[in-house]
């Protein structure tokens, strides 16, 4: 096992970070809570949820009876509205069945009925294995129950609901202060907090505990899976604090696409979900992708910047070109120490939505306001247009003395989309939203249990996420896109890009038909200028173009913004003659070839020509290119059969080497002759 210690700060003392190859022991971090309560909670699946009147959208039907027909925005708020009229009635709520689709295997279906439905079950009074506590069960055959099923836009309506019940309502007189203290404990909120005593009783060691089990699965998924990473970061308490994983799946996505990078922290959205954070990105599908995830029970700065570490040394030290965060100083100030290099903006989007908390009477009494303030960052061309744009926001409204308005002001160069459009962030505005993470937790139904059950979920979800990526991958291949112009681009675009992105590049060339262009500069750098002739606002963009380097550059600042060039450039190529896009604006993560072959060594390469890199990095860098090689061979039962048949000889092949070079004695030399082999024949396979 590798141990990293980082110094004691804002009481957090140090983390134990595990070899990514060895299945090493993490020394005893006790964890509190974790007692019968908790053994309870999770053998019936009975959470006390606070319902909280500050939670919008179904605060006025928390009054109602349920009734089908009842509509929520996921299931997570119908759970909410079950638990909230189970509280008034007198009884608690237990989730039972749920559905997913046979399509991409989403949760379609949730039922939640009453803590007594159903019948004691027998226990067998052979089964030495199992631990049983004597006492009585609560189930009483009730058959109360309440159940939603997901429509195609995304809403839950309630299909089946049974409001009568065969017991007394009412609940028994309160536990005491203690127990009903540790009842009313969030699951997350086990891993850490308490007393020493207590949680020397209920920590990492034999007595097991939350996070003992959350740790003992991640000790599994490491051997089977030699390539799995975590870390846990412990308090001054020896409890835990943070936890981070990751597997190979996700490393090797960092490998392509980990240019533009965001801190997904969006579940914090919903307060009965775990404090989770993520770290996202999208591929060259424009889908949603993860390089790691973390628990984040402890959110101070010292946290955050173990965590920025700690994910970046498992990454090899490759920086991000681009990193977008929430709005949070903790999170910005840890940023800044780890990443100085890397361009940091604050996301717009997570701005926008605190801006309906923080300004929640003005959006009520102005309707228009949402509206106009999204115009009001989004469309401005210059900083003098944004100034103007803001002054009247502010004085249209009378928000002159509004304290959140002038903030966000101060900070605009950190989330204002014009003076970030000069940085790569993949971010293609203003096309369909990408999907963060607390959509995904609702897309598949991710709900608060423990956190062990959490990463089970999660797993399933990216699981589901990673036959997305298959099948549009097969889109690509199997579908020839629709031409509309009689552009030699637009057909070389259609050969190299993924659907997704050629839909938005062909959507760009053809709108370049609707600008005026006019040569202001002649020369070998020519300048143009491009305007809209349907835009009210008529704006105009400078269009610069180096026929001696085949280079362009715009003041949209599209390409570098988003990696895709835009309709004025196109506008431009038209009248200079460019039939063929040049090689420098073809960026290769959103092509076909993004996950091609030329990656695969690129890490091997380099340990090839190191005599010094460890067993340990040697090991991880066969274990990526390995589950490369399964992406590759599970597309049919035809390459899986030729996959196979090719690993079973450069695996006869390896041992044939080995033998050979133990005959002439040990020596690194021969270790990297046995590590290039192995490579050479995952090339030659992949190369076919």
């Amino acid at each position: 096992m590798t141990s990293g210690q980082f110094d004691d700060v804002e009481g957090v003392r140090g983390v134990e970070m595990l070899d990514l190859r060895a299945g090493g022991e993490v020394g005893h971090v006790p964890v509190e809570g974790a007692g019968d309560t908790a053994g309870e909670a999770e053998r019936t699946g009975a959470v006390a949820v606070e319902v909280e009147e500050e939670e919008k959208g179904w605060v006025d039907q928390l009054s109602q009876e349920p009734a089908p027909g009842m509509e929520f925005e996921s299931s997570d708020s119908a759970r909410a509205f079950y638990v909230a009229y189970a509280e008034r009635i007198g009884f608690r709520v237990r989730n039972s069945k749920s559905f997913t689709s046979r399509v991409d295997e989403t949760v379609i279906m949730r039922r939640f009925v009453c803590s007594k439905q159903g019948r004691p079950t027998k226990k067998d009074p052979f089964d030495l294995t199992k631990k049983r506590r004597n006492r009585v069960s609560s189930r009483e055959g009730c058959r109360a129950m309440f159940q939603v099923n997901r429509r195609e836009n995304g809403q839950w309506v309630v299909s089946r609901c049974v409001l009568e019940h065969c017991h007394p309502l009412g609940f028994a007189s309160l536990p005491p202060s203690a127990f009903r203290k540790k009842m009313t404990k969030k699951p997350w909120e086990i891993l850490s907090g308490g007393g020493a005593g207590e949680a020397q009783q209920t920590g990492l060691g034999a007595g097991g505990g939350v996070a003992q089990s959350l740790l003992e699965y991640f000790k599994r998924m490491q051997v089977d899976n030699p390539a799995f990473f975590y870390a846990i970061q412990v308090d001054r308490n020896n409890c835990v604090a943070n936890v981070f994983w990751a597997d190979a799946r996700a490393r090797m996505a960092y490998s392509y696409f980990g240019d533009a990078v965001t801190l997904d922290m969006s579940c914090k959205k919903n307060k009965r979900i775990l404090p989770f954070a993520s770290f996202t990105g999208v591929n060259h599908h424009r889908q949603l992708i993860v390089f790691g995830s973390a628990f984040m029970t402890d959110e101070s700065e010292a946290s955050f910047t173990w965590l920025f570490e700690t994910w970046i040394s498992l990454m090899s030290g490759r920086c991000p070109v681009s990193l977008t965060t929430c709005l949070d100083e903790k999170v910005e100030s840890a940023a800044e120490k780890v990443f100085p290099n890397v361009q940091h903006r604050i996301c717009r989007r997570d701005i926008l939505s605190r801006c309906k908390d923080k300004l929640a009477d003005v959006y009520t009494m102005y309707p228009d306001f949402k509206g106009e303030l999204k115009k009001c960052v989004n469309d401005p061309e210059t900083d003098e247009e944004f100034r103007g744009l803001w002054a009247s926001l502010i004085g249209s409204f009378g928000l002159e003395k509004n304290g959140w308005l002038q903030y966000l002001f101060s900070i605009r160069h950190k989330w204002v989309p014009l003076y970030l459009k000069s940085s790569f962030f993949a971010d293609i505005y203003p096309s369909q939203k990408l999907e963060n993470i607390h959509k995904l937790f609702q897309r598949h139904s991710i709900t608060t249990t423990t956190p062990r059950d959490i990463v089970m979920q999660f797993d399933r979800a990216m699981a589901s996420q990673y036959e997305k990526e298959i099948q549009a991958d097969s889109v690509t291949i199997s579908t020839r896109p629709v031409l509309k112009t009689p552009s030699p681009i637009e057909k070389q675009a259609s050969e190299i890009y993924t659907k997704a992105i050629f839909d938005l590049f062909q959507e760009e060339l053809v709108e370049s038909s609707g600008f005026l262009m006019e040569r202001i500069e002649e020369g070998i750098v020519s300048k143009f200028q491009v305007a809209d002739v349907d835009n009210a606002r008529r704006s105009t963009y400078l269009v610069t173009y180096n026929a001696s380097e085949t280079r362009f550059s715009c003041s949209c600042c599209k390409f570098e913004f988003t990696g895709i060039l835009c309709r004025h450039v196109f506008r431009v190529c038209l009248v200079v003659g460019m039939m063929v896009l040049p090689e420098g604006y073809i960026l290769r993560r959103w092509t076909r070839n993004a996950k091609s072959n030329a990656l695969l060594l690129e890490h091997g390469a380099a340990l090839q020509n190191s005599n010094h890199k460890t067993l340990s990095l040697r090991c991880n860098d066969l274990c990526r290119d390995a589950i490369r090689y399964a992406e590759e061979g599970v597309a049919s039962a035809v390459v899986y059969k030729v996959a196979k048949t090719a690993l079973r000889r450069a695996f006869s092949e390896v041992l044939a080497a080995k033998k050979a070079i133990y005959s002439m004695g040990p020596g690194i030399t021969e270790t990297l002759y046995l590590f290039m082999t192995i490579q050479v024949y995952l090339f030659k396979y992949l190369s076919k």
